[in-house]
């Protein structure tokens, strides 16, 4: 699917939210909306050299920001607005390093940024120490690991209030390995029922619980 239709998507069913939002308030005046913290969701880094047909950072960026927007906890910034801003500052940016002065500028009217990398995503064949079979007759592991970091912008100086790597690994049947099988791609019908695809459910899954819940608690505890 072209990637400006899916952030165009993205990006409508942020305004509707607003919309609905707005809409909802002349409901109720005695009892004012919990505070949703504006978060941007800058995209993903991919340094994995997966070998898959679609791009990863795409569907890691686009899951992630979407599910987010379905728990209703968080405002999460247009995306096109946020690539705009990183490709802005593309030259001096490092979301890793300890210098994060660049982020407060980037992301003036934003509480929080959302940093992601994708450092591996390697398919392992099983393979015992006196195996002479053929790639074709042996299972794999999917390895996964995925560096995250949250940043709070809300004060002048910037802050990191989480940086974790999340690993992970699936077991891949011998028959949906890259050797015996032809991986259907990212948005396609197949693709959520396949071992890949129910890897990355579980990857997306796990990285929006914890963007979530880290961004409530230091909401909560400012």
């Amino acid at each position: 699917m072209n990637k400006k239709f899916l952030f165009l998507i993205f990006s409508l069913s942020v305004l509707f939210a607003s919309c609905d939002k707005d809409s909802s308030t002349s409901y109720s005046t005695s009892q004012s909306a919990p505070f949703r913290p504006s978060v941007a969701i800058a995209p993903v880094i991919d340094h994995s050299e997966s070998g898959l047909r679609w791009d990863l950072s795409d569907e890691i960026t686009y899951s992630v920001s979407t599910r987010l927007i379905q728990k209703s906890k968080l405002n999460i910034t247009d995306p096109q607005k946020t690539r705009t801003q990183i490709r802005k500052n593309k030259a001096v940016s490092n979301p890793f390093g300890s210098d994060l002065s660049w982020v407060k500028k980037t992301f003036p009217t934003d509480d929080f940024v959302v940093f992601m990398e994708l450092i591996e995503h390697r398919e392992q064949l099983r393979e015992s120490a006196n195996s002479n079979k053929a790639p074709e007759a042996l299972s794999a592991d999917l390895n996964l690991a995925l560096r995250l970091r949250i940043v709070d912008v809300r004060k002048e100086q910037p802050r990191v209030v989480l940086q974790e790597i999340i690993q992970d690994s699936h077991f891949i049947p011998r028959q949906f390995t890259r050797y015996n099988f032809d991986q259907a791609p990212w948005n396609s019908e197949e693709f959520g029922i396949t071992p890949i695809g129910i890897a990355h459910s579980l990857l997306i899954k796990e990285l929006s619980s914890r963007i979530d819940d880290y961004i409530s608690l230091s909401k909560s505890s400012n």
